[in-house]
């Protein structure tokens, strides 16, 4: 019997707090949904935002309020503004906006209909399709990745490439599913020969094109449109990337064999997975991420140990340089 002589075994905190990141997640989903940030770069009292926004001012200032509790913003004399590092990623003028990355992963991984889910399953046409195509809405996904992918990312890839080859050299390099085009646009920036295809899917080069454009790297990278699962994607790469596409690839053994098919014998495969388990229980942030996208009857993740298995297999072999435990590098042996 519980007496309060006598404390609980375990600590109760990490259940007691449950809804506290839920709660922040919701005010951060809906400053986003009205613009609040970037209405807050400088020093606005709560009548003020709610007159610019068309909203209750009440119910204004106690949003305002709730955002200063959870550090997003700062108030002085009754007047809010953003942090400096929320006016940095969530202010919409920022180069580095984020806030269509997050939108986009909040619907995306959405679990409201979570119990429904579970008692029911998925719908049958999901789950006979399997294909990820039709679920996920690529480009919205590129679009939301073009700052996303510069919070480190993109920096520990080209990092990668600069220990793999010389600043003047010829490279002949394939984005396979490059989507936004942010790596190709780097590996431009950084080896001034080489020469960049990224393959994607046509609604997705629209895209990517644009990308390569605002960047002024178009004499160097170019687009190919294409299913890579079915179509042809070239041969005699120097470097083949492949970022976060492997779970869509279809059949493991056979697309292996097709990427050493594709490289020079002297070339670089880069990978990166989500560092799937084979059990399926880590790490959390994916396993929680996919999970919407596996209730609505997807089954595409693939676990890294089974990748690396089948890459091993078809005659790939890890490059002595040192990589991050999702993003590696190999070579043929």
């Amino acid at each position: 019997m519980k007496t309060a002589n006598d404390m609980p075994l375990f600590e109760a905190r990490r259940f007691m707090g449950l809804a506290h990141p839920v709660l922040e997640a919701q005010l951060i989903y809906t400053a986003l949904e009205l613009n609040l940030f970037e209405h807050l770069t400088m020093p606005k009292t709560a009548a003020e935002v709610a007159a610019e926004k068309g909203c209750h001012q009440r119910n204004m200032l106690l949003l305002l309020n709730a955002l200063v509790s959870v550090k997003y913003l700062i108030k002085e004399n009754n007047k809010f503004y953003n942090q400096p590092d929320t006016d940095y990623y969530l202010n919409p003028k920022s180069e580095m906006y984020i806030g269509d990355h997050i939108l986009y992963w909040r619907d995306m991984t959405d679990l409201s209909n979570l119990s429904e889910l579970v008692k029911k399953g998925p719908k049958e046409k999901v789950f006979s399709d399997n294909n990820g195509s039709d679920f996920f809405d690529f480009r919205a996904m590129g679009q939301g990745a073009r700052n996303s992918m510069y919070t480190g990312r993109v920096q520990n890839f080209i990092s990668l490439v600069k220990k793999l080859f010389s600043p003047d050299d010829s490279l002949r390099v394939l984005d396979l599913g490059g989507g936004s085009g942010i790596l190709s646009v780097e590996i431009a920036r950084s080896f001034k020969n080489a020469t960049v295809t990224v393959f994607d899917q046509p609604f997705v080069t629209v895209l990517t094109r644009q990308v390569i454009e605002e960047n002024g790297v178009s004499q160097q990278v170019q687009t190919q449109d294409g299913n890579f699962v079915t179509d042809d994607f070239g041969r005699d790469y120097d470097l083949i990337i492949a970022s976060g596409i492997i779970d869509f690839v279809g059949d493991l053994p056979v697309m292996s064999q097709r990427l050493y098919a594709a490289l020079k014998d002297t070339g670089f495969l880069y990978v990166s997975t989500h560092g799937i388990n084979e059990d399926f229980t880590a790490p959390a942030p994916f396993i929680l991420g996919w999970l919407s996208s596996h209730l609505n009857g997807l089954d595409i993740l693939k676990p890294d140990p089974v990748i690396r298995q089948a890459l091993s297999d078809t005659g790939f072999k890890q490059a002595d340089i040192n990589g991050s435990h999702t993003g590696y590098v190999l070579k043929k042996i």
